[in-house]
């Protein structure tokens, strides 16, 4: 829940960069509802947890990210720095998808309703960010749409490296428990 608090920030951080460089109104709203998602409902539930560990936001301030969080974060930043939306959008899609995948795929075991996580683990997978998703698809599908081959190959391997460093951010928490074991 720590590094994932880091990441929001920036994640968040990186929204605000697509909304600057978006060319128009629904473009702006678009950014603008995922940033205010990831601001309200995913804050309020991460703060909620931290609270249960006595840690603030202003704590996590001071937490330096593990490295496959850091290696995500520059990534998102490196493609944001372009400042081409359909960039940013492949960088930052993998992790909107695969919360909806897994949180969804959780939620359809019916022992998760006892999980400690199940206020997370049920924003993600509700029907209503099941439908975000799906209109942000659409959304990348239309901006990508008519891009010449070699830029939809390009805009597909920053999808792809995206995804693995989702991947490794997963990963993250079972090699610091792994770790944590190894010390015992």
């Amino acid at each position: 829940m720590i590094q994932d608090s880091i990441y929001l920030k920036n994640y968040a951080r990186i929204y605000g960069k697509a909304i600057f460089h978006a060319d128009t109104l629904r473009e702006i709203q678009l950014y603008y509802s995922m940033l205010n998602f990831v601001n309200d409902t995913e804050s309020e539930v991460r703060l909620d947890y931290l609270k249960q560990f006595c840690m603030t936001d202003n704590d996590i301030e001071l937490i330096a990210p593990l490295p496959e969080n850091q290696n995500y974060i520059d990534f998102m930043f490196e493609i944001a720095s372009h400042g081409k939306n359909e960039e940013i959008l492949m960088a930052v899609l993998p992790c909107m998808l695969s919360y909806s995948y897994i949180f969804r795929k959780l939620a359809a075991v019916p022992t998760s309703r006892q999980s400690r996580y199940w206020d997370f683990i049920k924003d993600h997978a509700d029907e209503q960010y099941a439908e975000s998703c799906k209109e942000w698809s659409a959304f990348a599908e239309h901006k990508c749409a008519g891009l010449s081959v070699a830029n939809k190959k390009y805009l597909a391997d920053i999808f792809e490296k995206a995804s693995l460093l989702e991947l490794a951010f997963w990963k993250m928490a079972y090699r610091n428990e792994r770790m944590e074991e190894n010390a015992k």
